[in-house]
């Protein structure tokens, strides 16, 4: 029983750690590809006719990526999501 508990609380470490990795990747990779050139940190507000929950916010990223040709590959473009989640829009997952 001590061990279940032991390798809940590890397992819960390893996620915490992992998540907080993924938003300062996010957060790198979103100021290293410039993206506050062409928006402004005003427009993240919830404007419901362009992003209105997380899968939208999503997918208007991966269309910023490919418009400015970062190269970014799937697992970081969810950083980066996650990170502008977790700032600005605060969508429920």
């Amino acid at each position: 029983m001590h061990n279940k508990k032991l390798i809940t609380f590890i397992s819960s470490i390893i996620l915490t750690c992992s998540l907080s990795a993924n938003d300062s990747e996010g957060k790198e990779l979103f100021i290293d590809a410039s993206c506050l050139d062409c928006h402004e940190t005003t427009s993240f507000k919830h404007r419901e006719e362009k992003v209105n929950n997380f899968p939208s916010l999503k997918a208007k990223i991966k269309m910023c990526e490919f418009n400015s040709g970062t190269g970014w590959f799937d697992d970081e473009i969810d950083s980066v999501s996650e990170y502008l989640n977790k700032t600005y829009y605060h969508y429920k997952r």
